[in-house]
């Protein structure tokens, strides 16, 4: 996201919080003031102008953790992709048996709580500051509340069993922060964090414009519920909430399948991590963990490629859009299952992507198995399914039929959820909702709840009140 121009007087406000969380990759890149003194937030954010830096700084942190790196982690947990090559951090996340060493899995955690810990700051000082108008007020705190609704969410699918694990959700979750002040935070119940996820997009609903150029705006929020509650298996308010949005929001559904665009983002892209042109003509770009872990190109040995079984799903036998950017190729004398979704095309001779993470295709296929879960709406599902076959496969043959039942269209969503989103850890989220929701699942020959399929905090975050998560793999 964008890069603020000035924040070393919020760095030095920040400084020991971040010491205490460990490090953002790009935070510690500032330093602190040459005093040493540690300048109190009212002495450091006292104009608006200071406010939105904070507030931009908290979508910085966000480009740093949905680069590909936090996906990647979600992803390699799925029976989407094979044992990773030549990185060790990864393959313990595949083996399912991360540790409090992995600096992966630990500095993904804490990127996600250090977006939530500036966000903190700026709802803080929302009264604190000059020259802060009503509707700016009223939008950046919408902003600091969808930031922070959208790392509790992920933290808590990453770190924890999933919603309806237990009759209660009394399961443990993860931390909830709403306060700047470091302290030793307890383990609050899944059911506690997801209540504080849907206050906080509440907020951010009422509070978001419309029209918020390249950051978060209500139809955001209103696409960040209806994940939630699909999530939740409240399937009649995910319906709702997708439907109002692909039906009354100004996006567009995308033509082309590969939705990871350059320089524009797709028409779909609700919310989107971007890249950006600097100033200086170069790219600060923002997809480095995804095009420097798949392929893009033949002289690179890839970390992420996809199983034999996920590559035969991917293909059919009309080799539409979807099904050409799969296929193999033959490194260090191994044939290895590839995407190419993040190569370089001769019309754009590029490594840098927008990133999408809320779009019309996910909305879409919420809406049409949230039809099918409550048995309602069965024509809408249907060429909400249909809608998405035809563009991956460019004909109308592998449509569902008009008579198909409601069986049919969940098997067919759960289906195109899967191709549609090979990388962005979707998978892992389905996954563990259909296996909460009382069905038998299996993924790589275990348990979808075993011990390893949930990640291990760092060590920072142990203590009496926040026990880590089992180890040992699964």
């Amino acid at each position: 996201m964008k890069t603020t121009k000035n924040i070393f007087r919020f760095s030095a406000i920040l400084f020991i919080a971040v010491l205490s969380l460990s490090s953002c990759d790009d935070f510690l890149e500032e330093k602190p003031p040459t005093t040493g003194a540690l300048l109190l937030p009212d002495e450091a954010v006292e104009t608006a102008e200071d406010l939105q830096e904070v507030l931009n700084s908290a979508y910085d942190v966000l480009a740093n953790t949905y680069d590909g790196n936090l996906q990647n982690l979600f992803n390699l947990l799925t029976d989407n992709l094979d044992r990773p090559i030549q990185q060790d951090n990864y393959t313990s996340v595949w083996l399912r048996n991360t540790s409090i060493f992995n600096g992966n899995v630990g500095d993904r955690f804490l990127n996600l709580y250090i977006a939530i810990l500036r966000s903190n700051t700026v709802l803080e000082e929302l009264d604190n500051v000059s020259g802060l108008d009503a509707a700016d007020r009223t939008r950046i705190e919408g902003e600091a509340h969808f930031i922070r609704a959208l790392c509790h969410l992920d933290a808590v699918r990453g770190w924890a069993h999933p919603y309806d694990w237990t009759p209660n959700n009394s399961h443990p979750g993860v931390a909830i922060r709403t306060s700047s002040e470091i302290v030793n935070a307890e383990r609050a119940t899944v059911d506690q964090v997801y209540t504080r996820i849907l206050s906080d997009i509440a907020i951010a609903k009422t509070n978001l414009p419309d029209v918020n150029g390249v950051y978060a705006n209500r139809w955001s929020a209103l696409a960040l519920e209806a994940e939630v509650r699909f999530q939740m298996h409240e399937y009649d308010m995910a319906y709702d909430l997708a439907n109002q949005v692909i039906t009354q929001s100004p996006y567009m559904f995308d033509d082309m399948w590969n939705r990871y665009q350059w320089p524009q983002a797709s028409s779909e892209a609700i919310f989107y991590i971007f890249s950006v042109v600097r100033e200086d003509g170069n790219v600060d770009g923002r997809s480095g963990a995804f095009t420097g872990n798949y392929y893009s190109g033949p002289d690179q040995v890839t970390t992420c490629n996809f199983t034999e079984e996920f590559y035969t799903l991917s293909q059919s036998d009309f080799q539409g859009p979807r099904d050409t950017l799969f296929g193999f190729v033959e490194q260090e004398e191994t044939v290895v299952y590839v995407t190419e979704m993040f190569a370089p095309t001769p019309d754009r001779n590029t490594n840098d992507y927008n990133i999408p993470l809320l779009t019309l295709t996910q909305m879409k296929l919420i809406r049409a198995e949230s039809a099918a879960e409550i048995g309602q709406n069965r024509d809408q599902a249907i060429q909400d399914i249909n809608d998405i076959r035809e563009r991956a496969y460019g004909t109308v043959a592998l449509d569902l039929i008009p008579s198909a039942t409601f069986e049919e269209i969940i098997e067919a969503a759960r289906l195109e959820r899967r191709l549609e989103f090979p990388v962005s850890g979707q998978r892992l989220h389905d996954i563990k909702r259909i296996g909460s929701q009382g069905e038998d699942i299996l993924v790589r020959g275990v348990p979808y709840d075993c011990p390893g399929m949930i990640l291990q905090f760092p060590s920072t975050e142990g203590t009496d009140n926040f026990p880590l998560n089992q180890s040992g793999g699964c």
